[in-house]
């Protein structure tokens, strides 16, 4: 039940939240935008953030994502919007690197519940699939 609500809370910022995004774009390319930005900082963001005991099962599991979703993963990765998520992160990243591994865990053990999640849950392969269409668009 926790899992979904999770879920469900990142799937709805994911695709309605607004995040300031630049005037000029459109409400599709804001959508991809907003998508690229919150998977990214959901798997590899987060992923650089995990103590580095948890760092290899968290690969395993972002790995196991994007074997389950090769063609949403491809369009996450080469996205126009993908080099913005990672410079975006990038501050956010280096700040919580300098905390200690137990304060950290919270966020790793939260990114590896929502991947799993979207994995395994059929809300999360829905969740996933409408992902994909907005960003086939």
């Amino acid at each position: 039940m926790r899992n979904s609500n999770l879920l469900r809370l990142l799937v709805l910022s994911i695709l309605f939240l607004s995040n300031g995004f630049a005037e000029e774009l459109s409400k599709i390319e804001k959508d991809k935008r907003h998508i690229v930005s919150r998977m990214y900082q959901a798997t590899y963001g987060i992923l650089q953030i995990c103590p580095d005991k948890e760092v290899d099962s968290f690969k395993r599991i972002i790995e196991n994502f994007e074997k389950k979703y090769p063609e949403f993963s491809t369009l996450l990765n080469e996205s126009p919007y993908h080099q913005y998520a990672v410079d975006s992160m990038a501050r956010d990243i280096a700040r919580e690197r300098k905390k200690s591994d137990e304060s950290r865990m919270p966020q790793c053990s939260f990114g590896k519940s929502i991947i799993q999640s979207l994995i395994n849950t059929t809300d999360g392969q829905r969740s996933v699939s409408d992902m994909l269409e907005k960003l086939q668009k």
